[in-house]
């Protein structure tokens, strides 16, 4: 008998929502697990920041290293000393009342990423206490990231074993709370690929 029990394979920050992949056996982790090392699996995201942002797509680029309490992460231009290199590809899909919908494609996964970037330069995420301005959140009344991982896409450029039917498959949610507040016209099924 098998003693594995299912694992996650992905995170997602605490108090980002979001879609995870959950391996149900040990050869299904490994191989996913390579899969995301490979970035062979690409995770769009949905988030809200404070602002415009200039140009209005493009690539967050910079490097990420860890503070000392390992609860938060600093961003810099140029190579640091522990620092890993970070590029978060970014496109604004709307503006309204001062807040921007961004989409995000994580090119590397690193710690905090997305709300790192996006508060270096100058734009946190809408409700970001730990990288953003409470009093700012407070204002549009929210207390937690406006971060959604929406949309998972399997790209497999080598085999995958017994999981190779999942390549091109693609999951995406059909709902985002935080859209429905801050961004009441905006279609979901707008970014169906």
């Amino acid at each position: 008998q098998d003693s594995f029990s299912p694992a996650l394979c992905n995170r997602i920050d605490r108090f980002t929502g979001g879609i995870v992949i959950i391996a149900k056996t040990e050869t299904a982790m490994r191989i996913i697990n390579q899969k995301i090392r490979d970035r062979e699996i690409e995770k769009r995201y949905l988030c809200i920041i404070h602002g415009r942002i200039k140009p209005a797509q493009g690539i967050l680029e910079g490097y990420i290293s860890k503070a000392e309490s390992k609860h938060r992460v600093t961003v810099h231009a140029a190579p640091a000393s522990g620092g890993q290199h970070a590029l978060t590809r970014y496109q604004t899909l709307s503006f309204r009342d001062g807040l921007s919908l961004m989409e995000c494609e994580l090119i590397t996964g690193r710690t905090h990423q997305i709300r790192a970037q996006f508060a270096a330069a100058g734009h946190p995420l809408l409700g970001d206490n730990q990288y953003g301005n409470a009093r700012l959140n407070q204002k549009y009344h929210r207390d937690y990231q406006a971060l959604y991982a929406y949309r998972l896409t399997f790209r497999f450029k080598g085999g995958a074993g017994f999981l190779n039917p999942l390549d091109g498959k693609s999951w995406q949610v059909p709902r985002i709370n935080f859209l429905s507040e801050y961004f009441p016209d905006f279609n979901l099924d707008t970014l169906r690929q």
